[in-house]
């Protein structure tokens, strides 16, 4: 069985006090020698009593806070980030990108090597104060306070960091370059849209071969990035001219592989809006959601699903073999692994997942379907241990289907002969057999699976035509046709009335 090697990260909350020991005490033993500089920040505001609850929050919620940095300043990847193209026409696919050309020459000449450097032990209290007493000058003289609390301002203006970045002067370099539109009457969203026609970012594949996170002043120098640079670009740079921003994440899409991003901003009315990098500010959704996670300091992935406008339901799992508070993962298949997308403790022999996705999108956003697609998404429960997946499944799969309903995908003793044609789905409505190397391609080896609490083989065939026989497949169970021979989509699918349903 193969479940997915990198943990989607979640932070549990714990009590204020561990053993009677304040978060704020716990970080400042973690700071080690660093201590005296965290200490430094706590006696500056000591009289303060707002900016020195600004401090505590930014110090007790800094465990586990890091930067990505290469080993030395010989990194062949840092070095080509200063020279990177500006002009690579076509961005987006591999094939064309100059950046994408320039790190892939880089990768096969150099490991990407970096260090993790915690900001608990390196980072000074002179930082910390000038980003303290930078953020409620902006925050205090700006017409936002008015409809932004000080907590809402700890969570969405004043920390010093939105990812793994490198440390910098982000706040300064943001207001040189900004500030100015506050003089306009413009609402946060408009500032927003305003930013991402000044600031020039670009999406390109290519930089998702950097290994590295960007600086703030990298980003200004390159205008290039992944999705999730964009994204903390806009948020840095909102937070700069304090607006209060964040970045509202789906950690996995339930019909295909990898994941999604955008910014959002409070309004004058209290609500966040959502901001995306297409036009007029259209954050474009086109695939299955399951959750939805904002981030924050304190809680790097906060569930906001319910906050969006989709039709959502609560899926409940009775596992009477575990004890309470024991953790269960969430989880929907990405192509080739199970990956978690939200996390839940037993309570009472049985684990809640509240506000979970059907399958259908908010607002005008449409699923952009596959031919002989499902109506809903494929989940499946596994237990959690020490902040990972392990082989122990509860149960069988399920599709929470899009009118709410909920169908157990359980592996029959019946059997059936079935005809497959693709190993991956086609995009649009055309019922003619379409090549493009996902359909069964001939002299190519497969291998098809189904689930019954793990991926159990069928075994492996040859391809002499357009399509694979297989006989003695279990009725109604969860299958995924490998291809050993090419190419990397694949997806799971159930056989219903002699086709390939997709999920």
């Amino acid at each position: 069985m193969r479940v997915c090697g990198v943990y989607f990260v979640f932070v549990i909350l714990l009590s204020a006090c561990t053993n009677g020991v304040s978060h704020l005490d716990i970080a400042l033993q973690q700071a080690k020698h660093n201590k005296a500089e965290l200490e430094k920040v706590l006696k500056h505001f000591k009289h303060d009593s707002l900016k020195y609850r600004a401090a505590c929050f930014l110090i007790e919620n800094m465990p586990g806070k890091y930067s990505i940095l290469p080993y030395d300043s010989l990194d062949r990847y840092k070095n080509f980030l200063k020279i990177i193209p500006q002009n690579d026409p076509i961005s987006w696919d591999v094939r064309y990108s100059k950046i994408w050309h320039g790190f892939d020459s880089i990768s096969k000449r150099q490991l990407a090597g970096f260090s993790k450097i915690e900001d608990i032990k390196v980072i000074t209290g002179d930082y910390l104060i000038k980003n303290i007493e930078y953020s409620f000058k902006i925050w205090e003289n700006g017409k936002i306070k008015d409809y932004c609390s000080f907590d809402e301002f700890c969570h969405y203006i004043l920390p010093y960091r939105i990812d793994h970045e490198p440390l910098s002067d982000w706040r300064e370099e943001g207001f040189q370059k900004f500030g100015h539109l506050l003089d306009s009457l413009m609402s946060p969203r408009e500032l927003a849209l305003r930013i991402i026609k000044l600031g020039g970012m670009r999406y390109n594949i290519g930089m998702t071969k950097y290994p590295y996170k960007q600086s703030y002043a990298e980003m200004l120098q390159t205008r290039w990035g992944t999705c999730d640079d964009m994204a903390a670009f806009l948020a840095l740079s909102l937070r700069a001219i304090g607006i209060p921003a964040s970045i509202d994440y789906v950690p996995a899409w339930a019909n295909r592989s990898s994941s999604h991003c955008w910014n959002v901003v409070k309004d004058a009315t209290g609500d966040f809006i959502e901001v995306g990098y297409g036009p007029e500010g259209k954050n474009e959704v086109v695939y299955k959601i399951s959750k939805i996670y904002r981030k924050k300091y304190d809680i790097p992935l906060c569930d906001v699903t319910s906050e969006y406008a989709m039709p959502l339901s609560d899926l409940t799992f009775r596992v009477p073999s575990q004890k309470d508070k024991q953790l269960i993962s969430l989880c929907t298949f990405n192509n080739h692994d199970w990956v978690p997308v939200a996390l839940s403790k037993v309570m009472n022999g049985s684990v809640l997942f509240e506000s979970v996705g059907r399958g259908i999108l908010w607002g005008d956003n449409q699923i952009r379907t596959y031919l002989n697609e499902g109506k809903g998404i494929v989940f499946l429960a596994f237990i959690s241990q020490k902040g990972r997946l392990n082989n122990k499944p509860i149960g069988f799969p399920v599709i929470l289907l899009e009118d709410g309903t909920i169908k157990e995908l359980c592996a029959s003793t019946e059997k059936e002969s079935i005809i497959l044609y693709r190993k991956y789905p086609y995009y649009g409505s055309n019922n003619a057999i379409i090549y493009d190397s996902n359909e069964i391609c001939v002299d190519n080896e497969y291998e098809l699976f189904y689930w019954n609490m793990k991926w159990i083989s069928l075994g492996r065939k040859f391809a002499v035509d357009n399509k694979l026989h297989y006989d003695d497949v279990p009725k109604g169970a969860l299958l995924w046709l490998k291809n050993h021979t090419q190419g990397k989509e694949e997806r799971i699918f159930t056989y219903e009335d002699g086709k390939q349903v997709w999920w």
